[in-house]
């Protein structure tokens, strides 16, 4: 909690620490969790693919008003000199993100409006197809659409991060390809070792290396290991995903994007839309049990990094992907 130090090793302590993915309601008590587990920034969900824009007007003024409400443990992300004043005085950074582009109808000149308010990241789409993109649950592989384009180039133009995580294998290397800046895989993870509609091939990550990219890896239990049965994947069914990103494209394009749902409703929300909605996605797995072992929450970061050094990584490696990695990236992006 704030006001006591954080745990975890001496490497986590002095490092950025940034989830590339949370997904929760605004809250003061949720917020006092993550500074205390010693996280620096959070690319935070404040509208998703349901949303229109009016209803993403007013989600961001929520978080306005977090933000306003606890000015001693938060602040807003609007460029990469934040990141670096949050750790400094103690607080998160929280990053505005979108998952998937329902806030911008058809409208690719919202994005401009987004970005003045605060807006850092978008995602093209969320598992179904998008006016801009493919998702990756349709039967069909398609791609980009000619406004996705345009929504790509006008992020490039402007500062946001275009984010292809849910979005279709074919869409997603269609962006990569356009994009003049890095991309991002917030929260995806190897489909070499866990098949999966969310899960990435090997041909996506090293596009988005190539780009200069970065893939955080998810804990949601069904992209990480099998769920089959009760089965609950762990830390070591965690670092065997870690491990295997790094030989294939290095530790400077691997970082940590938890996808850690906090639902309000004790799991309701969860089943009725995640579990019922997409099968496919959530393979069997719980809202008790969604997350793996081990990193059931972001109050677990520093024993994580614990277990990082313990299974071998060196305190570079380390360091690059519970932050570095991401930072690089936004500082890429953001600041031009």
């Amino acid at each position: 909690m704030p006001g006591q130090p954080v745990t975890g090793p001496k490497v986590y302590r002095e490092s950025v620490v940034i989830d590339g993915l949370v997904a929760a309601p605004p809250s003061g008590r949720f917020v006092q969790k993550l500074v205390g587990a010693g996280i620096t920034a959070c690319n935070w969900t404040v509208a998703s693919h349901r949303d229109d824009m009016l209803v993403a007007l007013n989600k961001i003024t929520q978080f306005y008003w977090l933000v306003e409400q606890y000015p001693q443990h938060t602040l807003l992300v609007e460029d990469s000199a934040d990141i670096q004043r949050a750790k400094k005085e103690g607080k998160l950074g929280i990053i505005l993100g979108f998952q998937g582009a329902g806030p911008l109808g058809r409208n690719v000149n919202l994005i401009r409006i987004f970005h003045r308010l605060g807006v850092r990241i978008i995602q093209l789409a969320y598992n179904e197809s998008s006016a801009y993109a493919a998702g990756c649950t349709e039967p069909s592989d398609g791609g980009l659409t000619s406004l996705g384009i345009q929504a790509v180039q006008e992020m490039n133009r402007l500062g946001l991060v275009v984010d292809l995580s849910h979005i279709g294998r074919r869409a997603s290397l269609e962006a990569i390809e356009v994009s003049d800046d890095p991309v991002i895989f917030s929260h995806s993870n190897p489909a070499a070792l866990q098949s999966n509609p969310r899960n990435i091939s090997d041909e996506q990550i090293k596009a988005c290396a190539a780009k200069g990219g970065v893939i955080g890896l998810a804990t949601f239990s069904a992209f990480v290991g099998d769920t089959a049965e009760g089965h609950h994947p762990a830390l070591d069914d965690y670092f065997r995903q870690m491990d295997y990103l790094i030989e294939l494209v290095g530790p400077e394009h691997v970082a940590v994007g938890t996808d850690i749902f906090v639902d309000p409703t004790d799991g309701v929300w969860w089943r009725a839309v995640t579990g019922r909605l997409y099968p496919e996605v959530s393979q069997g797995m719980t809202y008790e049990t969604h997350n793996i072992a081990g990193f059931m929450h972001q109050t677990d970061f520093p024993a994580v990094a614990q277990a990082m050094l313990d299974h071998g990584y060196d305190e570079k490696t380390v360091c690059r992907i519970i932050g570095q990695n991401w930072q690089r990236v936004f500082r890429r992006v953001w600041d031009g």
